[in-house]
């Protein structure tokens, strides 16, 4: 029954990871029995709401089966565990980047080209521990600040469960992974080495392509700090998307207020003359920053004409 197995997965958000998927099989043994005690095989919808209130809420349920008070929220793990797994893949990617790219300039070898791939995987490792370190902290305060709104359910009703989704998850998480992945190495290549740009500026220019203009890394340095506060919300929207399996209404506000100042931050970019040593054509650099900013406006106008239309539907 769809409600029954709605309200078992608004209490496996609640329970302890690793145990979860017993414990489930164990509510639904015990959930299915109770109702057909009360009500017999042919239940209706109204008789197993009235055995699921009577069971108690997600979180009551939950805290049945917690042995001892976690130092991460139940309800906060997969979270947690998702993060620290992207992140340390991300991170390798990141400085793998790094790696080839330096190897490419100065073509090191022998002892000097095994230290570098020593240093790939020492900073991956160092700089995964300090990120972890920080998670765990963000996370550990979330449980103990915020529980009230994680692990317990105050005001919950039965009718709450119609807006838990059994479906497959609606965005793809190859893609999702994919995103967050590459948004890392993005933080990591332009907070690290910016001079990126010119490399691959020189790299185009060997195609025999002629460059309409050149950036300058100093006056991009000014913008890195903007585009690693943008890139960051872009993570955190993409694992909530990712953890959750859709886009609730607030999400999708955020994501269109993140495209129009992804947008925006292009356009000035775009705009900005101090950003080029010179201007001769738009092939270059200003073609990434076209890209993005076309990207993003339709990415806004196209989730607004969503909203439009669903409440039109609505009303």
């Amino acid at each position: 029954m769809k409600i029954v197995e709605q309200y078992l997965r608004a209490v496996s958000y609640k329970l302890p990871w690793k145990s979860r998927k017993d414990i489930i099989e164990e509510l639904r043994s015990l959930l299915m029995d109770q109702i057909e005690s009360d009500f017999g095989v042919d239940a209706g919808e109204k008789e197993v709401k009235k055995v699921i209130t009577n069971f108690g809420s997600p979180s009551e349920v939950a805290a049945r089966y917690k042995k001892s008070k976690q130092v991460i929220s139940p309800g906060l793990t997969d979270l947690y565990l998702m993060i620290m797994a992207i992140m340390a893949g991300g991170m390798f990617i990141a400085f793998t980047t790094v790696f080839v790219v330096e190897a490419l300039q100065d073509l090191p070898e022998g002892r000097e080209l095994a230290k570098r791939v020593f240093l790939v995987f020492s900073n991956t490792l160092g700089t995964w521990i300090g990120g972890v370190g920080g998670l765990t902290l963000v996370f550990i305060v979330l449980s103990r600040f915020f529980s009230g709104t994680i692990d317990t359910d105050e005001n919950w009703s039965v009718k709450d469960l119609k807006d838990i989704r059994l479906e497959e998850k609606l965005e793809s998480t190859v893609g999702s992974i994919f995103s967050i992945v590459f948004l890392f190495i993005l933080i990591v290549l332009m907070n690290l080495y910016p001079s990126i740009i010119t490399l691959g500026e020189n790299l185009f220019s060997r195609s025999g392509f002629a460059l309409g203009h050149r950036v300058i890394v100093e006056v991009f340095r000014r913008y890195i700090g903007l585009l690693t506060v943008l890139w960051t919300l872009g993570i955190v929207f993409r694992v909530i998307v990712l953890y959750k399996g859709e886009k609730f209404k607030w999400l999708k506000f955020f994501e269109a207020g993140l495209s129009a100042a992804e947008a925006l931050l292009a356009g000035i970019m775009l705009f900005d003359h101090r950003l080029y040593s010179y201007e001769q054509g738009w092939i270059g650099f200003k073609v990434v920053l076209v890209i993005v900013l076309v990207v993003n406006l339709v990415e806004v106008g196209s989730r607004f004409f969503q909203m439009l239309r669903n409440r039109v539907v609505e009303s």
